[in-house]
């Protein structure tokens, strides 16, 4: 019997992605091994900011997964700061852009104030979706929509909010959305003949 062929650097890291959203779902084992294989890519391709931006999202993980709060502090930083480089060396790129805005979405505000960047992020994403309909489904734009109008809820952005969250409603079929949405205060009041329709966001939650 032939010996198996080794895995091709396409499927190494194929398989450090699957292991990463293993992590972001909560598998403390699947992050450490995708930081390790991520680690080791990087250093073979210091040129695959994809990859890098894996790796400081796997990185923010392990300090997630972290008992030691100045550890888990530690590694977030460390997490963000990877981000942070890969954006800058392809900031046009949706991948990694849709990494760091889910990554710094997620974090405790108070802690480390990113929730700006997420927006950024985010915002970033919407104008590219509704530029070009294929570069991601349809469902994750009615993801980041909600996302977004989350986000600027938080920053106290609260006409920017109502604005994003209008959109969604209005382009959404997904009754999961307009479910959230009304969860988080939003409503339409009246519906004109021409179809459009008026929005009242009941301020609550987070000082709005």
């Amino acid at each position: 019997m032939a010996d198996k062929k080794p895995a091709t650097p396409e499927e190494v890291f194929a398989e450090a992605v699957n292991l990463h959203k293993l992590g972001v779902n909560g598998d403390k084992e699947a992050v450490q091994k995708a930081h390790k294989m991520l680690k080791e890519i990087c250093a073979a391709d210091p040129q695959n900011c994809l990859a890098e931006a894996y790796l400081g999202s796997a990185t923010a993980l392990l300090g997630r997964d972290e008992i030691d709060p100045d550890k888990r502090f530690k590694l977030v930083l460390q997490g963000l700061k990877i981000l942070d480089r890969a954006v800058s060396k392809e900031p046009e790129h949706i991948g990694i852009r849709i990494l760091r805005g889910s990554v710094c979405y997620n974090l405790p505000d108070f802690y480390f104030h990113r929730l700006t960047t997420a927006a950024e992020d985010f915002s970033y994403l919407v104008s590219r979706y509704e530029a070009d309909k294929k570069i991601f489904s349809q469902d994750f734009y009615w993801k980041i929509l909600f996302d977004l109008g989350s986000a600027y809820k938080q920053l106290q952005r609260s006409k920017e909010s109502e604005s994003i969250w209008g959109k969604l409603w209005s382009v959404t079929t997904d009754p999961k959305y307009k479910e959230l949405l009304r969860q988080e205060g939003f409503k339409v009041d009246t519906e004109f003949p021409s179809g459009q329709k008026s929005r009242q966001f009941r301020r609550r939650n987070h000082g709005l």
